[in-house]
C-alpha cells in the first residue's frame, strides 16, 4: 500500500466523518487548545467523545498554527509529553505538513532530553504543561535550532499551543504534498554506549506493516480498545496510526495508574499491551483471591487449570469430555467471568509486545477466555516484524514474519529482517548505520533465534541491551560504570524481561583490603562483604548512581558478591570484558532472590 499516514486520516475522516474516532477526559471549559466548547461530546463519568470531522477540523487547525511557526517537509518538531488526545492531534497537525515527529519520554532526566533536542535539531519543543517547560527552559537558549517552546495545556511559563482558524481544503492540500518516501518520524532508541540512536522511520515504513499486521490480527468493527503506551515508543505509534484503518475507536487512559478505571468505563474489546501490565494485572487478581480467602486462592487456580487443560485440548483437536464440560462452565460461572467483567466485560484479544512473553501468563489469560497474541520488533522495524496469528498461533514463539517481510538467521543464530518496515538508517551516524546491515540488506536485529515450523523463538540477545518487561530499552554499561568506584569494583545490571532493574555488585578487593588493615577487622574477605558498615556504603552509593538516571534506569534492589569477578573464575574474557552469559548463570539464585 503506497500511502501517507495523512493518506490513511484523510481517507477516514471522509469514510466516516461522524463515527466516535477518540474518547478522552473531558477538558476544562476555558482550556484554549480545543476549537469550541462543542468540539468533544460530554459522555460518562467526565469523559468526552470526538468525531473524525470534529478531529478533522482541530488537526487543520493546528496544521495552521504550526505552519506559521515555520513547520513543514522535513522541519523536526518534539513532543514531551504524556500519551493523550492532544498529542496525538498535533502528531497528525505534523504528519499532514510533512514534518517530523521527535517523540521524548517525559520519564528522561533535563541532560537527556536537551541531548535528543539538539541531535534531532528540533526547532519546535511542545510539552505537557508548566513543570515540563520549568525542567527545560534552563538549556532551550542554548539550543540554536530550537525556536519555540509551547504548551499542550494552559500554561504560565510558555504559551499554550492553539488551533487557528481550520481550513481542511487547504490542510488537504498540505498532505497531498507528502510522500511515502519522507520522513516521518525519529524514534531515540537505547545504544551500547548510553547516547540513544535516532531511528529514521518513513511513512511507507508505518503504512506498510499497517496493511499486512491486519492481515495477521484484524480486529472487527465497532472494536474499542484502549491508549495508554507512550506515544515515543514505536508500538503505540504503530498502532495509533493502525487505528486509522480499522473501524475501532480508541480511548485515551489518563495515566497508568488510570488505566483499571478506563477499563470499566470503555470496556475494551482489544488492548495493545506489554508483559509487565499482564503480570500486574494477574497478581492483581491473585492477591485479591488471597486476601479473601486462602479458599478463594484455591478456587481460583483451580480454575485456572481446568481452562488449560481444556484449551490444550481444544487446540490439539481432542475430545473435551462431559466432566471436564461442566467443570469448565462451573469455573466460568464462578471465576473467568467474574474476571473478565472486573476487565470490563468485553475483552477478547491482548497483543502483547515490546518485551518476551512467558508462555505460563499467556496461558493464564488463555485459560479465563482472553486470547493473547505476541509479537515481535523493534524501532528499527516500525514495531511487528513477526506476530502470531488469530488462529495461526504457537505460545513462546513471536509467530511468523508479516507478509512481505524476510527472516532469516545468520550462521550465529542472529536474527536478520528485510522488509518494507526496515527503518532508513540512524540520523547522523552512518557508521552504525552501515554495521546494522548485511551485505544483502538485512538488519541484524541484535536478538538471537531459533525457526520452528515457521514460528520464531527467541532465545537470546547478542546486544548488551535489557528490555524490561514494561519494554523499556536500556544500555546497562552507563548504569555499571557509574555505580563502579569505592567498595564496588564491578557491578553488572540485570533486568531482562523483568520489571526492574537489579545490580550484582562485585567488591572492590584493593579498598576493602586497605579499610580492614585501617580498621582492623577480623576475617576473610567474605566476612568483609557481609559487615553492616560495608553494606550501607553500597547502599549509599546505589542511592546517589540512582540520581544519575531516570526512574526506569535506576536500580531496585542489589546483592553485594563475595568474590570479584576475574578471568581466573570464567567471568571475565582475556580482555576483561563481562561473560554476562556466565555471570547470570552462576548467579541465578542471587538474580532470582531478587526478583522474589
Amino acid at each position: 500500500m503506497m500511502a501517507t499516514i495523512p493518506d490513511l486520516f484523510l481517507h477516514r475522516v471522509s469514510q466516516d466523518p461522524n463515527e466516535v474516532f477518540i474518547w478522552a477526559q473531558t477538558p476544562d471549559a476555558d482550556d484554549q487548545f480545543f476549537l469550541s466548547d462543542d468540539q468533544m461530546t460530554p459522555g460518562p463519568e467526565g469523559w468526552s467523545a470526538a468525531t473524525f470531522e470534529q478531529i478533522h477540523k482541530q488537526v487543520a487547525g493546528l496544521a495552521r498554527r504550526l505552519h506559521s511557526f515555520g513547520v513543514g517537509r522535513g522541519v523536526p518538531v518534539a513532543i514531551l509529553a504524556q500519551t493523550s488526545e492532544r498529542w496525538t492531534a498535533v502528531d497528525m497537525a505534523i504528519q499532514c505538513l510533512g514534518g517530523i515527529t521527535v517523540g521524548i519520554y517525559p520519564t528522561l532526566l533535563a541532560d537527556q532530553v536537551r541531548y535528543q533536542l539538539e541531535h534531532s535539531e528540533a526547532t519546535i519543543l511542545i510539552v505537557e504543561d508548566d513543570a515540563q517547560a520549568k525542567r527545560c527552559l534552563s538549556f532551550t537558549d542554548d539550543l540554536p535550532d530550537l525556536q519555540h517552546v509551547l504548551s499542550l495545556h494552559t500554561a504560565l511559563l510558555v504559551t499554550q499551543i492553539t488551533p487557528a482558524m481550520p481550513d481542511v481544503d487547504w490542510l488537504r492540500e498540505q498532505a497531498n504534498q507528502v510522500q511515502v518516501e519522507d520522513v516521518s518520524t525519529y524514534i531515540y532508541t537505547s545504544g551500547t554506549t548510553g547516547d540513544p540512536k535516532a531511528v529514521v522511520l518513513n511513512h511507507h515504513n508505518f503504512t506498510s506493516i499497517i496493511e499486512s499486521s491486519r492481515a495477521r490480527l484484524p480486529l472487527l468493527p465497532g472494536d474499542r480498545t484502549i491508549i495508554f503506551l507512550p506515544m515515543a515508543h514505536v508500538l503505540q505509534r504503530f498502532t495509533q496510526y493502525r487505528g486509522l484503518t480499522d473501524d475501532a475507536v480508541g480511548w485515551f487512559a489518563p495515566s497508568i495508574d488510570a488505566l483499571p478505571e478506563a477499563i470499566r468505563i470503555s470496556k475494551p474489546h482489544v488492548m495493545a499491551t506489554v508483559p509487565r501490565m499482564l503480570e500486574k494485572i494477574r497478581a492483581t487478581i491473585e492477591a485479591q483471591a488471597a486476601e479473601r480467602s486462602h479458599q478463594a486462592l484455591r478456587v481460583l487456580e483451580w480454575a485456572i487449570q481446568v481452562g488449560r487443560v481444556v484449551n490444550e485440548k481444544r487446540w490439539t483437536q481432542q475430545r473435551v469430555g462431559w466432566r471436564l464440560v461442566a467443570q469448565h462452565r462451573m469455573a466460568d460461572r464462578l471465576v473467568y467471568s467474574k474476571i473478565r467483567a472486573g476487565l470490563g466485560g468485553d475483552l477478547r484479544l491482548l497483543i502483547s509486545g515490546g518485551a518476551a512473553l512467558d508462555p505460563e501468563l499467556a496461558t493464564w489469560f488463555e485459560a479465563i477466555g482472553i486470547a493473547v497474541r505476541e509479537g515481535w520488533g523493534l524501532s528499527e522495524t516500525t514495531a511487528p516484524a513477526a506476530v502470531n496469528g488469530t488462529t495461526d498461533f504457537r505460545f513462546g514463539t513471536v509467530g511468523k514474519p508479516l507478509d512481505g517481510t524476510e527472516i532469516i538467521l545468520a550462521e550465529d543464530g542472529e536474527i536478520m529482517v528485510r522488509g518494507p518496515g526496515v527503518f532508513q538508517g540512524y540520523l547522523k551516524d552512518e557508521d552504525a548505520t552501515s554495521e546494522a546491515f548485511s551485505e544483502e540488506g538485512f538488519f541484524k536485529t541484535g536478538d538471537l533465534g531459533v525457526i520452528e515450523d515457521g514460528f520464531i523463538r527467541i532465545v537470546g540477545r547478542k546486544k548488551e541491551i535489557i528490555v524490561t518487561a514494561g519494554g523499556k530499552n536500556i544500555a546497562p554499561v552507563p548504569i555499571e560504570h557509574a555505580l563502579e568506584g569505592g567498595l564496588i569494583g564491578q557491578a553488572v545490571v540485570v533486568g531482562d524481561d523483568r520489571p526492574y532493574l537489579c545490580a550484582l555488585l562485585a567488591p572492590n578487593i584493593e579498598a576493602l583490603q586497605a579499610r580492614a588493615t585501617n580498621e582492623e577487622w577480623e576475617g576473610s574477605l567474605a566476612d568483609w562483604c557481609t559487615r553492616a558498615g560495608v553494606l550501607t556504603e553500597v547502599e549509599s552509593q546505589v542511592v546517589e548512581t540512582n540520581q544519575q538516571f531516570a526512574r526506569f534506569q535506576t536500580i531496585k534492589k542489589w546483592v553485594f558478591l563475595r568474590e570479584e569477578l576475574s578471568e581466573q573464575n570464567g567471568m571475565l574474557t582475556p580482555t576483561l570484558k563481562l561473560k554476562r552469559s556466565v555471570i547470570h548463570a552462576h548467579y541465578s539464585h542471587e538474580i532470582e532472590g531478587l526478583y522474589t
